[in-house]
């Protein structure tokens, strides 16, 4: 197989979007029947919870134009933190972080902005350790290992049926190798199936940094959160994420041994009027910010066992495209971070107005691919 990335690439070396654009859910190969579907860790989420938004995200390629606060202040604080651990100043780290708000609206929110934002990278850059933080960061030939994207092959995964891709606009040359149907759909339209052999599953995703931590070589990453101890370190103990990228780091820096996984999470909460975000106020009681940090260590049992899991994921998605038809899971219509975007859409008993909704600038094209500058 193909992949955009090597495994040495670094941020600095990325192409930019123009050059290295969001890929389509399947992606033909040159032996017929053969596509390649790259998954990250949003991807699997989104399934997961509910296969009509994955359906709405991964297959039609729409999604809602301003992402919620809280993701945009993670997001924005991550750039800060970046721009930290590749040594930048104090100043190009607070550019860093106001040019992500600049580029990425997000609804208001009476504590999550941007003088906060940068509250919170002053306080981290003060404190500059946790209470067993004991830090060596990784290199290689290429520089520091921080924000390092990658793309590796994970599995292949037999379909054998025709796949309506709409998304797809094959060059002449592509179409002769791919048998097509066409097909008649309940509102008498028709569309082209594309005959699908096999499905070559490739893992992508950024990985903070690789770091020393402890006397364990770990990927580190930063999660900002508004849940502090037990309930939130648990969650991650089984994440994709985690084992995911440990299992990754191991594929691409197998002299380093990575074997852990360590967490550097930002607590912020509302903080007390008057009040700033490490002040405890005038009742006592903990401070809006807190920070604190989890470590998980993998065997390679359990590493095998996350490789074949998320294959099961992918193979369940898969069924669903084969069949055409994408479940809802209504418990998560409402979740932590709200509503989900596609809520008013799924509301609509027509069929015809759910795809208009959807096609309407009521929402913008997906364009989040892990591999690509922000």
């Amino acid at each position: 197989m193909n992949f955009n990335l090597s495994v040495d690439t670094s941020a600095p070396l990325l192409p930019s979007p123009d050059t290295n654009p969001r890929r389509q859910l399947l992606t033909p190969l040159p032996e017929a029947g053969h596509f390649l579907m790259v998954i990250d860790n949003s991807s699997c989420e989104k399934f997961v919870t509910c296969p009509q938004s994955a359906y709405n995200y991964l297959v039609l390629g729409r999604e809602p134009h301003a992402k919620n606060a809280a993701l945009v202040f993670g997001g924005a604080l991550h750039c800060g933190l970046e721009a930290l651990l590749l040594g930048k100043s104090d100043a190009e780290q607070d550019q860093a972080i106001l040019s992500f708000f600049a580029h990425h609206p997000a609804p208001p929110d009476e504590y999550r902005t941007e003088s906060n934002c940068l509250e919170v990278l002053r306080h981290y850059r003060q404190r500059s350790s946790f209470p067993d933080y004991e830090w060596q960061l990784q290199s290689d030939d290429r520089g520091p290992l921080v924000e390092r994207a990658f793309e590796l092959p994970l599995g292949v995964v037999e379909v054998n049926a025709f796949i309506d891709m709409p998304w797809w606009n094959p060059h002449p040359e592509e179409a002769m190798y791919h048998k097509s149907l066409v097909v008649e759909n309940p509102d008498k339209s028709t569309s082209i199936h594309r005959f699908v052999s096999h499905i070559h599953i490739a893992w992508s995703g950024r990985m903070d940094a690789i770091a020393t931590v402890n006397g364990l070589t770990r990927v580190v990453d930063h999660k900002t959160t508004s849940i502090a101890g037990d309930q939130v370190i648990q969650d991650f103990q089984l994440s994709n994420q985690t084992i995911g990228y440990v299992w990754a780091a191991r594929q691409l820096w197998p002299h380093l041994d990575v074997r852990g996984f360590a967490v550097n999470f930002v607590h912020l909460k509302k903080p007390v009027k008057g009040c700033g975000l490490m002040d405890r106020g005038p009742r006592g009681g903990d401070p809006a910010l807190n920070f604190f940090r989890a470590f998980f260590q993998y065997s390679d049992e359990r590493l095998s066992w996350w490789q074949n899991n998320a294959l099961d994921i992918v193979s369940d998605f898969i069924h669903c495209l084969s069949r055409n038809s994408f479940p809802s899971h209504t418990k998560w219509c409402f979740g932590k971070y709200g509503k989900c975007p596609y809520h008013d859409v799924c509301c609509q008993d027509d069929s015809a107005v759910r795809s208009n909704m959807i096609k309407s600038d009521m929402f913008k094209d997906v364009t989040w691919n892990p591999t690509a500058n922000r």
